[in-house]
C-alpha cells in the first residue's frame, strides 16, 4: 500500500493543484484523496484504469470540500527522508520558475472543465478513452472541449510565448481546432497534408501553431516537477493512518 500510494502521490498533487484554488483546499484534497485509496481500493474493479479511477477520486474530494463536507481527519506531519534530484542552473531554476507561474496563471483563469481537460490530455497524458472516463463524458464531448481548452490556454500564455504574431489572412482556417485534432489523430492523411502546407506558406498560422506547441510543451514539463517533501510526508501519514484504523 505505501510503494503504490508513494506512485500515486504525485499524480493526486499535480491534479489537486490544478483544480483546487487555494493552497489549503489543495493539502486537504490531497489527503482525502489518499485515504480514499487506501480505504476502497478493494473495491476498485478495473472497469476503468487505475489512474482513471484515482483522477476521479480526486475530483470527487475536491467537490466534497467545495461543499464543505470535511469529513476526514487531518495527518500528521512526519517528514521523509531528502529527495536527491539533480540540482539544475541558477539560470535554469530561474526560468523554470518564471514559466511555471505563467503556466499556473493562465490555468488558473481558465473554466474548470478546461483546466480539467487539459490536465488529463497534456499533463497526465491519459489516453482520450481514460481521461473521458474520469470526467463521466464521452470521447467526442471530450476532444471537443479539448480544443476549445487548448485555444484558450494559448491566448493565455501568448503573451509570455509569442513576440509578434502576423495577422491572418481571411482565407485561414481556424489553425488552432485543426491543429489539436491533428494532435488527436482526428484527421485523415489528406486534410493534414493541406493544413501543412498551409502553414509552410503562412506565417500567421505558424506562429499559432509553434505557440500552441509551446504552451503544450509547458504543460508536460509540469509533470517532471519534483514533489514537495510535505506531499511525501502526508503519503507516508496516510500509509500509518490508515494501517491504524484497520488493525
Amino acid at each position: 500500500m505505501e510503494a503504490l500510494l508513494s506512485q500515486l502521490a504525485p499524480v493526486v498533487h499535480r491534479f489537486s493543484v490544478t483544480l483546487c484554488r487555494s493552497p489549503g483546499e489543495t493539502d486537504d484534497v490531497e489527503q482525502d484523496t489518499l485515504l480514499s485509496i487506501a480505504s476502497n481500493l478493494g473495491g476498485y474493479e478495473g472497469r476503468a484504469s487505475l489512474t482513471s479511477w484515482v483522477f476521479a477520486l480526486t475530483r470527487s474530494a475536491c467537490n466534497r470540500r467545495r461543499r464543505g463536507k470535511k469529513n476526514q481527519p487531518k495527518l500528521g506531519d512526519e517528514v521523509l527522508g531528502d529527495l536527491h534530484d539533480d540540482a539544475p542552473s541558477p539560470e535554469q531554476v530561474t526560468e523554470r520558475e518564471q514559466m511555471t507561474r505563467a503556466l499556473s496563471t493562465a490555468l488558473a483563469v481558465l473554466p474548470e472543465d478546461y483546466r480539467e481537460v487539459l490536465h488529463l490530455r497534456d499533463i497526465e497524458g491519459l489516453s482520450a478513452q481514460e481521461a473521458a472516463e474520469a470526467l463521466g463524458i464521452s470521447v467526442d464531448a471530450l476532444k471537443s472541449r479539448l480544443h476549445r481548452a487548448r485555444a484558450a490556454l494559448r491566448e493565455r500564455l501568448k503573451p509570455f510565448l509569442d513576440v509578434s504574431t502576423p495577422p491572418p489572412s481571411s482565407a485561414c482556417p481556424e489553425i488552432t481546432e485543426l491543429w489539436s485534432r491533428k494532435r488527436e489523430g482526428d484527421l485523415a492523411p489528406i486534410d493534414c497534408t493541406v493544413i501543412e502546407k498551409h502553414i509552410e506558406g503562412c506565417a500567421a498560422c505558424a506562429s499559432v501553431c509553434e505557440t500552441l506547441r509551446s504552451a503544450l510543451a509547458l504543460c508536460q514539463r509540469r509533470r517532471e516537477e519534483p514533489v514537495p517533501p510535505a506531499v511525501q510526508a502526508r503519503v507516508r501519514a496516510a500509509v500509518e493512518a490508515w494501517l491504524a484504523g484497520r488493525c
